[in-house]
């Protein structure tokens, strides 16, 4: 089984739900954009000061899960998730319900500095290959922003003859933040079709 096999494909970046294991041995879980360098190797970048870095950093070793349950990147965004949604795997944890899963190891890590108007930030780029999958559902679909953002998108366009004044610049805004997105996270018929999109709309 490769990547491909849970409907990843190569350069897209993929919404997904991180698990790692704290030093004190008990599970941590968190949004994580991971994207598919190829049918084996995947790319993360990573905020510093967060337990996920330090775990990577410390087990070169961590497991991506594959799920829509909302309620989970919520739950797992503003805390962490309770030990009751967990289930480990080696010395690594996944998520019960999770519709696939993938163990992957750390082939590199690279702290890189970047100065803006906010201040230094640093952002850990990880590179890992993948050693196990486990499908645990027939039908797995990853999570990806672009065709999210491709439906938000036709909603503009079909309602903007309908809008003028302040809420068609706030419509024109929304859609170049869409188009941004799309551009940022989705393959090429996403931004073929997101081009054909922003076309339609600026003839609106």
């Amino acid at each position: 089984m490769d990547l491909e096999s849970i409907g990843m494909k190569k350069g897209l970046l993929y919404e997904t739900i991180l698990t790692t294991r704290n030093s004190n041995g008990t599970s941590n879980a968190a949004p994580i954009g991971v994207i598919c360098k190829n049918n084996k190797e995947i790319v993360l970048y990573l905020h510093q000061g967060s337990s996920t870095v330090h775990n990577i950093k410390e087990n070169k070793s961590f497991i991506v899960n594959i799920l829509k349950d909302p309620m989970i990147f919520v739950e797992s965004t503003l805390g962490n998730l309770s030990k009751n949604y967990f289930k480990q795997y080696e010395n690594e944890f996944y998520i019960k319900n999770t519709d696939a899963f993938f163990m992957a190891n750390v082939i590199s890590l690279k702290d890189v500095k970047r100065e803006d108007n906010l201040g230094i930030s640093v952002t850990t780029i990880v590179k890992a290959e993948v050693t196990y999958i486990n499908k645990k559902k027939e039908c797995v679909e990853p999570l990806n922003r672009a065709i999210y953002g491709i439906i938000e998108g036709l909603v503009y366009l079909t309602r903007m003859e309908k809008v003028s004044g302040d809420m068609e610049k706030l419509y024109h805004h929304r859609m170049d933040e869409i188009t941004r997105i799309v551009n940022k996270v989705g393959g090429k018929e996403h931004k073929i079709a997101m081009k054909n999109i922003s076309k339609a709309f600026k003839k609106r």
